[in-house]
């Protein structure tokens, strides 16, 4: 084993398994997911959170690298497998054409869905507006102070914990089914702390704090209300038969992340083979985010519920929109193939 600046392939395994806990958290509502259980105990919500911490991280790296063709090549990344994923959902799932519905998908091709309407199209693309709002955004924050960056980190956490709070006791929507573009500020904050991370690596060690701090707040306000709640209907004894595992691993999910951004430097780098592996993992997370649940939809009309099938077909299903499609991570390849 070398080491290196730093250790992309961790965090490409670590994208493609947040990925896979989201897969399992959807595919609960089809079937029996049996061992796979476990992967969902680590949280979905929290999955969303790593993605968009490691999001931020490699945003802030390669606007850093290259100013001048930042554009382009977010938009290379982005629409080829988001396109793909919309054919894909209005072939598996059409609806009557009517002006309304031609409508419904223009906004979601500009990335307004959640902002002008409170449903996407390709339902886990909810996140996905975020992270491209937050795209635009990378220059202008850019231009920020570290200082400031921390202040827009704690607006948005702290509308976040009030959002969290009001979403039980005035059940509010899940942020999945929110609109006005509010997710702009309620999730912007693990966003924001990546990105600053990349920019100014000499203050790493106070960001690492500030996003330890809200790692345990999080945990600790999810903990809070789900306690809250068993108390509530006189149900403490459900939390450790019920609730423990689910806390345990909302921690150790976050924990996980956590280690490989902020500890990157000590992850051992493995050998050009197992790199590539690690890489092409990454690669089809993208994909595998978008198109699961409406391949798990099309099962579900078929009447197919074998856990091991819906996997493995939302796995090679991935695999082969990434190859197709994803010329942008393609030819990143090729030219880490090439170096190597």
């Amino acid at each position: 084993m070398a080491s290196k600046t730093f250790n992309w392939e961790i965090l490409s395994l670590t994208r493609f398994l947040l990925a896979f806990v989201v897969v399992i958290g959807h595919l609960t509502a089809f079937t029996n997911v049996g061992f796979f259980k476990i992967l969902h105990y680590l949280g979905s919500f929290e999955a969303i959170l790593g993605f968009l911490l490691i999001s931020g991280l490699s945003i802030g790296k390669s606007i850093l690298r290259n100013k001048e063709s930042y554009f382009q090549r977010r938009i290379k990344r982005i629409y080829p497998v988001y396109l793909a994923s919309i054919v894909f959902t209005c072939i598996v799932l059409p609806q009557p054409f009517t002006w309304t519905y031609a409508g419904f998908i223009l906004l979601n091709l500009v990335f307004l869905n959640q902002a002008l309407t409170s449903t996407s199209l390709v339902g886990p693309a909810w996140t996905l507006a975020v992270e491209v709002w937050m795209y635009s955004l990378a220059p202008v924050f850019l231009k920020m102070s570290m200082k400031k960056l921390n202040m827009l980190i704690y607006i948005s956490f702290i509308s976040y914990c009030i959002y969290t709070c009001g979403r039980t006791l005035f059940k509010w929507d899940y942020y999945a089914g929110t609109s006005y573009g509010i997710n702009l500020l309620l999730l912007s904050f693990i966003w924001i702390a990546g990105f600053a991370m990349a920019i100014f690596p000499d203050k790493k060690k106070s960001t690492a704090i500030h996003i330890a701090a809200i790692f345990v707040v999080h945990i600790a306000l999810k903990i809070a209300i789900q306690v809250l709640f068993r108390y509530k209907h006189h149900e403490l004894g459900l939390i450790a038969s019920t609730d423990l595992p689910g806390f345990i691993g909302i921690i150790a999910c976050l924990a996980w992340v956590y280690y490989v951004v902020i500890y990157n430097h000590k992850v051992p780098v493995f050998s050009n083979p197992v790199n590539k592996i690690l890489n092409l993992l990454g690669n089809i997370s993208y994909p595998l985010y978008l198109v699961h649940l409406t391949l798990f939809k099309q099962f579900d009309k078929w009447k197919i519920n074998n856990v091991l099938i819906m996997i493995g077909s939302a796995i090679l299903f991935s695999w082969i929109v990434y190859y197709i499609f994803d010329f942008y991570s393609k030819k990143r390849e090729a030219k880490f193939t090439a170096s190597s």
